[in-house]
């Protein structure tokens, strides 16, 4: 069998988008990908709509290297004028570890020579957690 599927396109293959330089002022999230052995957090731009919902400890997927990987926020901000192209985010998955607790795995990874990814991975619910459940009165 060839390396293409049964429709002519070739398996696992996706299209990323290009890179683009951000609007200055445009929400920027620091993101570190869930990759063994990666402990770097990466820079994308916050696509228009999901502004409200990203947040230090948030869940998303990133476009990595040509593989789609989720990860965690590190830290939310807007993006300065001249700064380099990024690529946006591939989609938010839902509420994380709360912004503390990210700060914290920071410091306990540092403090013992761990990974954050190890740290974070424990701190997350096992499922995507799209919103809270409504106060009860």
């Amino acid at each position: 069998m060839s390396a293409t599927d049964l429709w002519g396109k070739r398996p696992g293959r996706r299209r990323i988008p290009p890179a683009s330089p951000p609007e200055p002022g445009a929400p920027v999230a620091r993101v570190l990908p869930d990759v063994a052995g990666l402990d770097k957090g990466f820079d994308y731009a916050v696509p228009a709509g999901a502004e409200g919902e990203v947040r230090a400890g948030t869940e998303v997927r990133v476009d990595l290297a040509g593989r789609r990987v989720g990860g965690w926020v590190l830290d939310a901000r807007t993006a300065a004028a001249g700064g380099p192209a990024l690529r946006t985010l591939a989609r938010v998955r839902g509420w994380g570890p709360e912004p503390e607790v990210v700060e914290l795995a920071g410091w306990a990874a540092w403090r013992w020579a761990g990974l954050r990814r190890s740290l974070l991975r424990t701190a997350s619910p096992p499922g995507a957690v799209r919103r809270l459940p409504p106060p009860a009165l």
